[in-house]
């Protein structure tokens, strides 16, 4: 095959089509015009949607189009395969009941063979199962019978994009690569074919014959008129052409590539690939979603930028580079890109200062952190251990500020694990404990210090989140020192700051403190009188009496908090509104991921008032109220109506905060300027703290978006299993699969872009509607597992032999270990019987699982118990997993305990103890 560039593929593209009649309609926006169904732009055919369907009159019956797309739904693999990209390019064709199948395929086949040049005998096609007329077409075009497949609805019929549209079958193009691309299985398999999972078949073009609209609720109508939607992805059709086996070869990706290889100094190699990949791909998508007006942001299509810069920050770091990086990519994307998209030529300076600001952002929170993580993992290694616990990802998180899932992949890129369910609770304890803890040791500081004119500290804190500060004072270890050095935890006063101190329930800023040589992170900030503490560690170089510091606090975390206090504020108003003006605020928690609100309330909230309450705090969210802050004399602050705290201790002069109708507060916290910065609101928990009081835990903005993507996702992993689990035992899934789809992280981000404030009402309905599914699937599926493997256990003759077959072998004897759900304990001894009956000289570890129930049969002639085999104390120690109890004799014992998800480890352990007596 000829080479052929990009921009060459492009341009015969539009050419071609122009030629026949085609109206050359530039890309849409990677905003989705008029679809809110849509999160990004994600196919070609999405901007045509409206002229499929017949809802707009028709400006030309025929278009061709360069499309820009972003797809993330695969982001974590982005990197480690050849061809998968967050961005690409589609080349489409379209006919809106103009033409139809026959020409599709002519156009196709003639521009792949006299355009494109690719070799006629190279050419396979897919077609739908029962399409025969498209089969005729192909045949009657030059392709034979013996190279056009048949597949299913999962392969050959597309659409719609979004949650509705235009669809219908599909015919794809094939190109044959060969049988040396097939690999070891299918390199030499004479039926290996499009269809296959090796590499020798690629498909290129995608001919969908538009027939059907699906509404929103799954039906499919006729469409007004039949129409063709063609996709043909342009860098996958260079990567054939050019005869690479990557995307990131092609020659435009390839520019990239080597312009970070001049920025960087690291060559392109099989060990940085996957970081250049990242870098090249990610720069993309963030360029031209910049360029369509999409930035960075805690929600939304903002968000998905804001984690791809970040990512592919966290790759450019394993180059070495230290510092914004991505934005200096910009003009070597813009050099190759403006030619197809001209818009763009005038938006680069922005796209710049924006990037390279973001960039700034993050590197400046995580530049130590990742440090201390390679030294986590090197520690790890040396101990021949995989697995991160959530003590030490949490312990990263609370004083490095590495997000959980950032850290999730870092670790996981490595091969080791990570333990969410450790996080979990680390978090959790953080929240009691870790505010205690500097409270006592606020007291200890300040030991010998008394309110003075020389102890106030200025804070700058509610409209500056960075000053310059003089050090007054220095504590180490409880006492007054001159200066400090790395690796001590210290206590720093300044003359001004613009770090909030704890206080009206708001919890402490955390940030750095820098100069030259030196850096400080301050881990919380707490207030004596007018004095600011701000305590932390010393991560670099010394700091001494005198010094001056570059005080910066950490913003997200700032507007996360600010998120939190704000939302804390309509809460209260909503709980006053609906469960009447009896309730008193009687203590309340503002961190940067949860708000706890304690109030006055005889009885348990209904989960009707709670969707009520949660509403209506999404209703003063999408309200856009502007935030206003006032000082006011106490006297003129209580007669505006302001709610203040009963047992609270105020001064002459107050700080009143309001949001319009909903709220009006005393109040010395920080907040947002607009309730729309709040984003979401949900509450995730209700209790009582103690008689007549109850409590609500409640989380804004991003976290409402990660509480939600983290609940789903959990819940499609158990869907998952239990599908897996209906198939293996029983063929098919039948009455026990979920007919539900969980919706993906990008349908996720969709709904609270589109839905607004009743986004959240709207996914917690989703989710129990699918966990209540779940759980009566589960518990059938159950009792038809039980009865089946109780059926099958008694009637297999083949049992025993089968489990001789698999049996450890040692120099001493035999070991059999299985784990039969649902399976009791007289059936396992006697099958134990039978197998001792054959092979005297084996020892049988058998475990079974019931609901939330374990058990442990371990058996064994008394040749073994001589050779030191005793079951009894084997099965006491094995018990320790599952928190159980149970023993016996030295060639029979039973117990049980809990954790069936142990079992299978519980024997695995057993199986050691036995090793070492038998071998």
């Amino acid at each position: 095959m000829k080479f052929k560039t990009v921009k060459e593929i492009a341009r015969l593209y539009t050419n071609y089509f122009q030629e026949k009649g085609h109206t050359i309609v530039p890309s849409s926006s990677l905003i989705p015009k008029g679809d809110p169904t849509l999160l990004f732009t994600t196919a070609g055919m999405v901007q045509f949607k409206p002229l499929f369907t017949g809802a707009v009159e028709l400006p030309y019956t025929k278009a061709a189009s360069i499309q820009k797309c972003v797809r993330t739904t695969d982001l974590e693999v982005v990197g480690k395969t050849e061809r998968h990209c967050t961005f690409f390019e589609m080349l489409g064709n379209f006919s809106f009941g103009d033409y139809f199948k026959k020409e599709a395929i002519e156009y196709a086949l003639d521009f792949s063979l006299n355009h494109l040049e690719i070799p006629k005998d190279k050419i396979w096609v897919t077609i739908y199962l029962d399409d025969d007329e498209a089969k005729n077409i192909w045949m009657d075009a030059g392709i034979p019978e013996e190279r056009i497949v048949r597949l299913g609805k999962k392969d050959n019929f597309w659409g719609p994009a979004g949650d509705s549209g235009a669809c219908g079958p599909c015919s794809e193009l094939y190109l044959d690569r060969g049988p040396e691309k097939g690999g070891p299985t299918c390199g030499n398999n004479p039926n290996c074919k499009p269809g296959c999972d090796c590499d020798r078949y690629l498909e290129y073009w995608n001919l969908v014959f538009n027939q059907f609209n699906q509404t929103v609720s799954g039906e499919l109508l006729p469409l007004k008129q039949t129409g063709i939607d063609t996709g043909s992805g342009l860098e996958r059709v260079a990567m054939l052409l050019q005869e690479v086996d990557s995307v990131y070869d092609t020659d435009e990706l390839k520019t990239i590539i080597q312009k970070i290889v001049t920025l960087s100094g690291f060559q392109y190699n099989e060990s940085t690939k996957q970081s250049f990949r990242v870098i090249t791909d990610h720069s993309r998508s963030v360029f031209f979603a910049l360029g369509d007006g999409i930035y960075p942001d805690r929600t939304g299509r903002g968000y998905v930028i804001r984690r791809l810069i970040r990512r592919a920050s966290l790759f450019a770091r394993k180059l070495g580079i230290h510092e914004p990086f991505l934005y200096k990519l910009v003009g070597t994307l813009k050099d190759l890109y403006s030619v197809r998209y001209p818009e763009l030529k005038d938006k680069t300076n922005d796209i710049e200062s924006i990037l390279k600001k973001e960039e700034e952002l993050f590197l400046h929170t995580l530049e130590v952190g990742l440090e201390e993580l390679e030294s986590l993992l090197t520690q790890l290694t040396a101990n021949k251990q995989t697995l991160v616990t959530g003590k030490e990802g949490f312990r990263l998180y609370s004083t490095y500020g590495f997000p959980r899932e950032m850290t999730k992949e870092l670790v996981e890129d490595r091969g080791f694990s990570f333990d969410d369910t450790g996080f979990e609770e680390e978090l959790e304890k953080d929240r009691d404990l870790s505010r205690a803890s500097w409270k006592g040791k606020k007291i200890q500081y300040l030991t010998g210090l008394t309110a003075s004119p020389e102890l106030k500290t200025e804070f700058l804190g509610y409209t500056e989140t960075k000053a310059q500060g003089k050090v007054l004072y220095l504590f180490v270890d409880g006492k007054l020192v001159k200066s400090a050095k790395q690796g001590e935890e210290v206590v720093i006063v300044l003359d001004k700051t613009p770090f909030y101190a704890e206080g009206g329930g708001q919890i402490g800023d955390t940030g750095y403190f820098k100069k030259d040589g030196f850096q400080f992170q301050v881990q919380d900030t707490q207030k004596e009188n007018d004095t600011y503490l701000h305590l932390g560690m010393v991560l670099k170089g010394n700091i001494t009496i005198g010094d001056v510091v570059d005080a910066e606090i950490q913003t997200e975390r700032r507007q996360n908090l600010a998120n939190h206090h704000s939302g804390t504020h309509l809460l209260n108003g909503a709980l006053r509104r609906i469960l009447g003006t009896h309730v008193t605020q009687k203590g309340s928690i503002v961190s940067a991921d949860y708000l706890r609100f304690d109030f006055s309330h005889p009885k348990a909230l209904s989960p009707e008032e709670i969707i009520q309450i949660e509403s209506d705090v999404n209703e003063a969210v999408s309200a856009n109220i502007p935030v206003k802050t006032e000082v006011l004399d106490l006297n003129q602050a209580k007669e505006s109506g302001a709610l203040s705290m009963f047992d609270e201790k105020y001064g002459s002069l107050v700080r009143v905060v309001s949001m319009g109708e909903k709220s009006k507060e005393f109040c010395g916290g920080t907040h947002v300027t607009n309730t729309k910065e709040i984003g979401f609101f949900a509450i995730v928990k209700e209790g009582s703290p103690g008689a007549g009081n109850r409590r609500i835990e409640a989380i804004c903005g991003e976290s409402v978006v990660s509480y939600f993507l983290h609940q789903f996702q959990t819940l499609a992993a158990k869907i998952e299993t239990h599908n897996l689990s209906a198939k293996e035992t029983f063929g098919d899934l039948k009455e026990f699969g979920i007919s539900k789809d969980v919706p993906s992280p990008e349908d996720l981000q969709s709904i609270f872009l589109k839905d607004g404030k009743t986004a959240v009402a709207r996914l917690r309905k989703l989710r129990e509607g699918l966990e209540t599914e779940l759980e009566e699937k589960v518990s059938a599926l159950f009792k038809a597992k039980k009865k089946l493997e109780q059926q099958n256990f008694q009637m297999n003759p083949e049992l025993v032999d089968s489990l001789l077959q698999k049996a450890h072998k040692y120099t001493k004897g035999k070991v059999v270990t299985e784990v039969f759900p649902s399976v009791d304990a007289k059936a396992l001894k006697d099958l134990a019987d039978s197998l001792k009956a054959k092979e005297p000289e084996i020892l049988c570890l058998f475990g079974t699982t019931e609901g939330e129930s374990s058990t442990l049969v371990f058996m064994c002639n008394k040749v073994l118990n001589d050779r030191g085999i005793h079951c009894g104390e084997m099965l006491k120690e094995s018990l320790v997993m599952l928190d159980g109890k149970g023993g016996g004799r030295p060639d029979m014992a039973q117990g049980g305990g809990k954790k069936p998800e142990s079992v299978a480890k519980s024997l695995e352990f057993a199986l050691s103890l036995a090793k070492t007596k038998l071998s």
